[in-house]
Formats: structure tokens, sequence, C-alpha cells
């Protein structure tokens, strides 16, 4: 999970809900589940309580900062900032998937 390819995965995982759960009630309850997780999983990793391997060992606010590319980003208190605005919008990219999804049942 990254910041670059959280809001991506969440409106394809969006997408799929809204086209084929069929009950609104059981859409919403997988919709926040799944926003639930990614929130759970990325704070973690940005609080460096879970470590991030991908072909050698990083931390995580490297990985969701950096995602494997060479920004050379660092946790600041500009980017903790930033942080936060970024896990607010993710329960909007899920409803945005949802939406389309359903548009396109």
């Amino acid at each position: 999970m990254s910041f670059l390819l959280d809001p991506p995965a969440l409106v394809l995982i969006g997408v799929a809900i809204g086209r084929y759960v069929d009950a609104r009630s059981r859409r919403n309850r997988l919709a926040t589940g799944v926003v639930a997780v990614f929130v759970i999983v990325s704070t973690l990793l940005y609080l460096d309580v879970l470590p991030w391997w991908f072909g050698e060992w990083m931390s995580g606010s490297d990985w969701m900062l950096n995602s494997g590319l060479d920004t050379e980003l660092t946790r600041q208190p500009g980017t903790d900032v930033l942080a936060v605005v970024l896990f607010a919008s993710y329960p909007l990219w899920m409803r945005l998937g949802l939406d389309v999804g359903e548009r396109y049942r």
C-alpha cells in the first residue's frame, strides 16, 4: 500500500463492489471494511509499526511516501499533514468507484 497505489486500488475495488454486489447494505458494509483495512494497514506502515519488504527491507513510511521510486521524500511535519489529508480521502476514492460500478451494472 502506498499513497500512489491506494487511490486507484480503492477506485477499482469500489467499481467491482458497485457492479457485482447486489444489496446496497451489503455493498456499504463491504466498502467500509475495505476502506478500514486500507486505512489501518497504511497508517501502520506510515508510522513505521509494520516493516515493508519490496526487493529490500525499507521503512513503511518510506514505502508509503516513495512507493519504491527514488523521490527521497521523508517523514516531516509537512508530510505528516499531507498523510492525514490523503488518509481522509480514502473513503472518497471508494465512493467514486462505487458510483462508477453502480452506473455500469
